[in-house]
C-alpha cells in the first residue's frame, strides 16, 4: 500500500520539539519496516524544511541538509507535474476544496495511487478522502 506524508509529517519526523512530532514519530516508527507499505513526500516539500528548519527553527543548514537527505532516504520524494497543477486548478474552481496547494499536493498522491493520505491538517482532514484516497492522522 502507497502511503503520502503531508509536509506537517515529514517536518514532526525531522523537527521533534514540534507539538505533534511525538505522535506522528510514534506512528511512523510503528510502520516504516512494514514491507508492505512504501511511503511518500512530495518532494517540492524540500524548499519550505530547509527553510522552516534553517530559518524559523535555527538548525544549522549543514545538519538539516543531512537530516531531509536521510528523510529522502527512507520516504521516496515524489514530484509535482503539469498535471497535478491541471487536476487542482479544475478541482478548486468547482469548489471541490479551498486550499490550492492542498489539492496540488492530493492530486500527485492520487497520480502516484497512494492509499492513505497522512497529515496533522484539520482542514484538510475534514475532507476524509480525495479520489480514492483516505485522508487520516498518524
Amino acid at each position: 500500500m502507497k502511503i503520502f506524508l503531508d509536509a506537517n509529517i515529514c517536518l514532526d519526523l525531522l523537527d521533534t520539539t514540534r507539538p505533534t512530532s511525538s505522535k506522528s514519530v510514534e506512528w511512523y516508527l510503528k510502520h516504516k519496516d512494514n514491507q508492505e507499505l512504501d511511503f511518500y513526500f512530495s518532494g517540492d516539500f524540500i524548499t519550505t524544511f530547509y527553510y522552516i528548519m534553517t530559518e524559523k527553527r535555527k538548525y544549522s543548514p549543514k545538519d538539516t541538509l543531512k537530516s531531509i537527505d536521510a528523510l529522502s532516504g527512507e520516504i521516496v520524494p515524489h514530484y509535482i507535474n503539469h498535471s497535478d497543477f491541471i487536476g487542482a486548478k479544475n478541482d478548486f474552481l468547482v469548489d471541490i476544496f479551498s486550499d490550492f496547494e492542498d489539492l496540488l499536493i492530493l492530486n500527485s498522491a492520487n497520480r502516484l495511487q497512494c492509499a492513505k493520505f497522512i497529515t496533522n491538517d484539520k482542514k484538510l482532514l475534514s475532507l476524509k478522502s480525495y479520489s480514492n484516497i483516505e485522508i487520516t492522522t498518524p
